[in-house]
């Protein structure tokens, strides 16, 4: 599959898609979410990117040399860009019925200030380093495939960090909590399990 294929899958995801995406460069994973972003963006919604493969500050310069309006959305609150030290690993502890909660918020407050949906990124490497790999997993299948709240989220997962931690069952485990698999790099491509 071309990328381009890969980006148009993103642009067209809908509220309850919850797709896991490997990638190997931050340039490849930065092009597909953000053009995932922009596009709801672009149609009203708003969207929220949890960083921690990279710090915010380093996400919204690239989302500005993408074309994405950033202090113009943040001010308007159609764009959130948090560190996860913020939202899931707060104090060093991960919750997961306050994670829920806070999407939950979020999801009502995009909705409450007009916009029509709510789109998101996750990058989890947060865990990887924070030792947290088992409450991840167990994050992730609450999620369900098909998210509770209708919100569309892309749970980015760098392969390097994942093939890390040795287990081939990591993988299958990670890919049965989600509904869509997208492969970046040289065998790139989208996997629908439902």
């Amino acid at each position: 599959m071309e990328k381009s294929e890969i980006l148009e899958f993103v642009k067209q995801m809908k509220a309850k898609d919850h797709a896991i995406m490997f990638y190997s460069k931050p340039e490849d994973k930065r092009r597909v979410l953000f053009t995932y972003l922009k596009a709801g963006l672009d149609a009203g919604e708003a969207a929220a990117y949890i960083a921690s493969d990279e710090t915010p500050e380093q996400i919204r310069k690239a989302m500005k040399r993408f074309s994405i309006d950033v202090d113009k959305l943040e001010k308007a609150g159609a764009l959130h860009v948090i560190d996860y030290k913020d939202w899931y690993i707060i104090g060093g502890k991960f919750s997961i019925p306050k994670t829920m909660g806070t999407w939950k918020i979020l999801y009502e407050e995009s909705i409450a200030k007009g916009f029509k949906g709510l789109r998101v990124v996750g990058e989890v490497g947060c865990f990887f380093k924070h030792g947290m790999v088992k409450e991840l997993v167990k994050y992730e299948k609450s999620l369900h495939k098909v998210l509770d709240v209708p919100m569309a989220a892309i749970c980015a997962y760098d392969t390097d960090v994942v093939a890390k931690e040795g287990r081939g069952q990591l993988y299958l485990d990670l890919i049965k909590a989600h509904s869509t698999v997208i492969f970046l790099g040289p065998e790139a491509g989208v996997v629908k399990s439902r």
